[in-house]
């Protein structure tokens, strides 16, 4: 199979899912909260693709570990306070432990004076789907996913790197359903991420671990 035509071509599938998100947001700095979970969930996707994508690009390269860097000698100096976001080569492992209990916020103790001029706790925050949730963290993610996109040889040398200064390699695809799988999903952006899934392990399962 040529790997690198099926690299190019979801690549250019995954810009245009990106491009059409890009424009969704644009023109705000915040969208209502229902809008910005959906947002998430394509996001969710179209990152897993291209980590897909990346890690059919990287595999069977070797590369030299990048060396520890020695620490600053003097003063650090002061940047312009903001870092180009990096895109994250890894799938957020799931959680294999016991049942997290959940965290409940409070407002402390409700004790109150007998004189009752004490002032009442707050009430409860009320959540509605329609608050207004900012953006700039989508910003960010969907700045480094076109940045990813845009250069995928870069990404998988990125990846391969990191891979051989770990002592026991992580492959960057966790096992079992990708993050923001949807097994009955018809939507293309569904379909997609499902070849990118079959792709990816077609292409390392002709590498040994």
């Amino acid at each position: 199979m040529d790997w690198n035509l099926v690299i190019d071509i979801n690549r250019k599938a995954l810009l245009r899912f990106v491009v059409g998100l890009v424009e969704m947001i644009a023109g705000g700095e915040t969208v209502a909260r229902h809008r910005h979970s959906d947002l998430v969930g394509r996001l969710l996707k179209l990152e897993a693709s291209a980590r897909r994508l990346i890690a059919i690009a990287a595999r069977g390269l070797v590369v030299e570990p990048r060396a520890k860097r020695a620490g600053p000698s003097g003063p650090i100096p002061k940047g312009s306070g903001r870092r180009k976001p990096s895109f994250p080569l890894f799938d957020k492992r799931r959680y294999a432990g016991p049942p997290k209990q959940p965290v409940v916020p409070g407002f402390g103790p409700n004790i109150r004076g007998l004189d009752g001029l004490d002032p009442l706790p707050p009430g409860k925050t009320t959540i509605s789907p329609d608050d207004p949730v900012s953006i700039a963290s989508l910003q960010r993610r969907i700045e480094a996913l076109q940045a990813a996109l845009q250069d995928i040889p870069a990404q998988a040398r990125r990846l391969a790197r990191k891979q051989a200064g770990m002592e026991r390699p992580l492959r960057p695809m966790r096992p079992g359903r990708p993050p923001g799988f949807n097994a009955r999903g018809k939507q293309p952006i569904d379909l997609l991420l499902a070849e990118c899934q079959e792709l990816a392990l077609m292409a390392l399962a002709e590498v040994p671990p």
